[in-house]
């Protein structure tokens, strides 16, 4: 007897009763959790944004549209070439001069220059006690320093600074470009630094322009952010990356705009680039990308593509292992910084910075509020098998939505604190749906008594039909070839009582042995039933016509055909084995190909140009193939359900592993043999997982003419 249903109970159908008010408070208690946490870069939602961020960038990374920027990188050619790192900056000073001929836009050196020069010839130890003739030489040359202050001041170079959390080691004094805020704009968000890290006074005061290299990760040490603009003290400090923008724009300072929750654009003459209200931007990155980069070695040896430098945002950095700044990107576990600066101004040329607008948090709170109270409405009205479509619909517009937004607004939206909310309430809801679909249970298993003595009864007929089925299958051990040209074996195993293979073989005469293995369209009654009729239409066909395998199978098609009142269809392989010479003709309608076995030589599929299978096309007709087989050759022929045959793990047999067995076989393995080889193999692979289609195996071995 069938116990209580679980919904009886007081208790329970009191607590399901109330699952909407229950859905559409949790609704609202996520809602407001995501909106006070989702500007801030830390709590419960902070770490889930980054992930789908990074998602976002594998999904669709920026392309590299206009390649305004060229690195001109101190790689592992250039130090195996100059020296190892760092170089006399007399060589710096070179390299400078020069990219300076091409006349560049900007160039932007990502070094820090701030000790002196141990490598100048006054200040090395070999110069200490020279000849004194050596020591006026040395005098009358300028300085390494000089010398690389020059090339700066003759070029439109922004030189990096480093910003500071500490005030010992550094200042604030020195050049800056000037920058103007609008009243009112609040400031105190800008990354602060409590001092600045910069070249030597002598290379500082050279350059046109000033910049920050500094950049933060997140907490998971990753960069997405960079700041185009900073504070230390009551200065306000722009990024290299700016810098070199402003030179190339050849204005004076910048504008800051925004208003009393922050900053929202930094701008110089007509350029104008939208900030987050901390002076960040997110960047939209793209792939590594060797087009960004030539060699220093190849530019100071003037052989570098002019192109590559003519007008253009140059980068000068060092990117030889083990001597360059390598943090993580959303795309990659390293990449170089300098090409990190060359992805922020490729981004703000191409307008592709990311932007994740102040509305943000309260649209994804909106959404979270939305499908809460959604799914708490639609689901208890819902039948159980349907319960999870409104969530799963639910997830494929957010990731949709999502992806559009980044990929086509450049928006950073986080719809997956949304999802996994409404996670937590489609399974409380789920409760709900699992109790009603209890309650169907128990009527089910009351129609589940008079449906397996129906069942009983169905079974012993079908146990009759696949007695009928296989015994209409010819028996292989009665083709007699007296003068023992021929060796076949063959077996038929249905994966439910009767099935849709189907196998035959005859002589038609003394010399000629016709073979065919098919496979009906779907399993059970209706493809035994089919399979009958299709073999019956086959073999009448086969004694009609005798010789020419193309016509049998055209003819065979439209008999079937005629008669194919469910729309079935027959994938099959038939061929006439001429026994004196091993002559092979033979006609494929959408079969998988047999395989060829030939002693020393692995075996090969036996393709032709074949058709598509019986009753697909009506008037269909058939070409007919030929091959000549080698005494001692064997044909092995079988359905996909070897092939295709799964084991729990839902892993296929596959062609490669039936090849395998067969490269393997003895070469004198009779065709049972083969047959037996191949089924166990199979049944080994299966283990104990449920048959998922019949099989039928053929093996055709020709012994040769035995002439004597």
């Amino acid at each position: 007897m069938p116990g209580p249903a679980r919904s009886s109970h007081p208790v329970l159908q009191a607590w399901r009763a109330r699952s909407r008010p229950i859905g559409v408070l949790a609704g609202v208690v996520f809602a407001a959790l995501i909106f006070f946490t989702a500007g801030t870069d830390e709590g419960p939602t902070a770490g889930i944004r980054r992930v789908l961020f990074d998602l976002y960038h594998e999904a669709i990374p920026r392309p590299r549209i206009s390649g305004p920027v060229t690195i001109v990188a101190i790689d592992e050619a250039s130090l195996a070439a100059v020296g190892q790192w760092p170089w006399p900056r007399d060589r710096i000073a070179a390299l400078i001069d020069a990219i300076a001929v091409h006349k560049p836009a900007a160039v932007g050196v990502d070094i820090l220059f701030s000790e002196p020069d141990r490598l100048s010839a006054e200040s090395a130890d070999w110069a200490k006690g020279a000849p004194q003739a050596v020591e006026a030489w040395l005098a009358l040359r300028p300085p390494n320093d000089a010398v690389l202050a020059q090339a700066i001041a003759n070029a439109p170079v922004a030189l990096g600074i480093a910003g500071l959390e500490e005030t010992a080691g550094g200042g604030t004094a020195g050049q800056l470009a000037p920058v103007r805020v609008e009243a009112g704009v609040a400031r105190d968000l800008l990354r602060p630094y409590n001092s600045l890290l910069r070249s030597l006074p002598v290379i500082d005061a050279a350059a046109r322009g000033h910049g920050l290299l500094s950049a933060d990760p997140d907490p998971d040490g990753v960069i997405r952010r960079v700041y185009l603009m900073a504070r230390t003290s009551d200065l306000l400090v722009p990024s290299l990356d700016l810098e070199m923008l402003r030179l190339a724009a050849n204005v004076g300072g910048f504008n800051l705009d925004g208003d009393e929750r922050g900053v929202s654009r930094v701008r110089m003459g007509d350029l104008g680039i939208p900030m987050q209200r901390d002076g960040s931007v997110w960047l939209h990155f793209g792939r590594h990308d060797p087009g960004r980069f030539v060699s220093a070695v190849d530019v100071l040896a003037g052989t570098a593509d002019a192109a590559m430098l003519e007008s253009k945002l140059v980068l000068i950095g060092v990117t030889g292992l083990g001597l360059m700044d390598q943090p993580s990107t959303p795309l990659t576990s390293r990449m170089a910084g300098v090409e990190i600066r060359a992805q922020v101004l490729e981004s703000v040329f191409d307008g592709t910075l990311l932007s994740r607008p102040d509305w943000a948090p309260a649209v994804e709170a909106l959404i979270t509020l939305l499908l809460c109270c959604g799914l708490a409405f639609a689901m208890p009205a819902m039948q159980p098998r349907y319960a999870a479509l409104p969530y799963a619909g639910s997830l494929a517009a957010l990731a949709a939505g999502g992806l559009i937004a980044f990929g086509s607004f450049h928006l950073l939206l986080d719809v997956l604190s949304p999802a996994l909310a409404a996670g937590v309430v489609f399974v409380g809801l789920l409760e709900k749906t699992l109790a009603e679909a209890d309650q169907q249970r128990q009527s089910y298993k009351r129609d589940l008594e008079i449906q397996r003595i129906r069942d009983a009864k169905l079974a012993g007929e079908l146990a009759a039909a696949r007695r009928i089925q296989l015994g209409s299958l010819p028996d292989p051990r009665n083709i007699v070839d007296k003068a023992g040209r021929i060796d076949v074996a063959a077996m038929l195993e249905p994966a439910r009582q009767v099935g849709g293979d189907l196998y035959d073989m005859f002589k038609i005469d003394g010399d000629h042995l016709f073979f065919m293995i098919g496979d009906v369209s779907g399993k059970g009654i209706p493809a035994s039933i089919f399979m009958t009729l299709g073999k019956a239409l086959y073999k009448s066909a086969v004694l009609r016509r005798r010789q020419d395998i193309g016509e049998i199978m055209s003819e065979a098609n439209a008999d079937i055909a005629r008669d194919n009142t469910e729309s079935m269809f027959i994938t099959a392989f038939a061929a006439l084995l001429d026994l004196r010479d091993g002559t092979l003709n033979y006609c494929n309608a959408g079969h998988d190909p047999p395989l060829l076995l030939s002693a020393g030589h692995a075996p090969i599929p036996l393709d032709g140009q074949g058709g598509p299978p019986l009753c697909v096309l009506e008037d269909m007709t058939y070409p007919a193939e030929a091959q000549r087989i080698a005494p001692g050759d064997v044909l092995v022929l079988f359905t996909d359900g070897v092939t295709e045959a799964m084991d729990a793990g839902q892993h296929v047999y596959g062609a490669a592993r039936l090849r395998t067995l067969l490269a393997h076989m003895r070469p004198k393995a009779s065709a049972q043999q083969i047959v037996e080889a191949i089924y166990d193999d199979v049944k080994r692979h299966s283990g104990d997982a449920e048959p998922s289609d019949d099989i039928a195996i053929v093996v055709v071995k020709w012994n040769g003419p035995n002439d004597t």
